[in-house]
């Protein structure tokens, strides 16, 4: 007669050490590892030391309740803790503001971020993200950034683009406007060791042309992905690419 033993019901992850269950929470929208707060008194303060946050407005009701839980968010997590990515999406709840989305990122750019990604594919062509002259100055700053991906968007004046570390940059529908030449070449020159580039529908409003300067091109470059309408860059900037597609529309 074989016997059965029971198995123990024993909480294996919460005998983890918090460093291993603050990984853990990383890949979970932050939504969601915030949902683990109700587990146990030991759970309740981690996930606000976990480095990543990432924010998408579809499950939420509307746009205001959205709103407070990022802003909630960003005022209880402990201020000394960098944030090492943060993913923002919105558009598709009722209300969306872009002023307040121009609050949400630079105060995560100044934490340090290595990993920015910015989706507003949930607007309309005719309502697309307006981010202000606040939100510009991450183009200026951003000094950690290593990846930066931005979608559906309309940048005011940057001055200049100042990213030493990035290797990845994705832009898609995105539309750079101001009084001042804001040109592809200000954009290269300021990412000077590119692996990762790709463009799709992105334009400038340029009031000189685009010569290249004494700029050589993205040495490092290793991926390039044109889709554009508007073409005002030299060819010669990513062709050593090992892997190019280029589509003029």
């Amino acid at each position: 007669m074989s016997s059965h033993r029971s198995i123990p019901n024993v909480d294996r992850i919460s005998n983890l050490p918090d460093s291993v269950i603050c990984h853990i929470l990383s890949f979970l929208p932050t939504k969601q590892s915030s949902a683990t707060s109700i587990l146990s008194k030991r759970w309740n303060p981690l996930w606000h030391s976990v480095f990543t946050l990432d924010f998408d407005d579809q499950s939420f009701t509307d746009f205001h309740t959205f709103r407070h839980f990022v802003y909630s968010v960003m005022l209880t997590r402990d201020p000394t803790l960098p944030i090492r990515m943060f993913h923002l999406k919105c558009g598709t709840s009722p209300g969306c503001d872009p002023h307040d989305i121009n609050r949400f990122v630079p105060v995560a750019v100044k934490k340090g971020i290595e990993n920015l990604i910015l989706d507003f594919t949930g607007t309309s062509h005719d309502f697309l993200i307006r981010l202000g002259p606040t939100f510009s100055s991450v183009f200026n700053c951003g000094r950690n950034l290593v990846v930066l991906k931005l979608k559906f968007a309309i940048v005011n004046v940057v001055a200049q683009f100042d990213f030493p570390l990035l290797k990845t940059l994705h832009l898609a529908y995105v539309y750079f406007f101001g009084d001042h030449t804001s040109d592809f070449n200000k954009l290269f020159v300021g990412c000077p060791i590119l692996e990762d580039l790709q463009i799709s529908n992105v334009q400038f409003l340029l009031s000189n042309r685009c010569d290249g300067g004494e700029f050589k091109g993205l040495s490092n470059l290793v991926r390039a992905d044109i889709s554009n309408r508007c073409w005002n860059m030299p060819f010669s900037w990513i062709c050593n690419a090992k892997f190019l597609r280029v589509i003029l529309v």
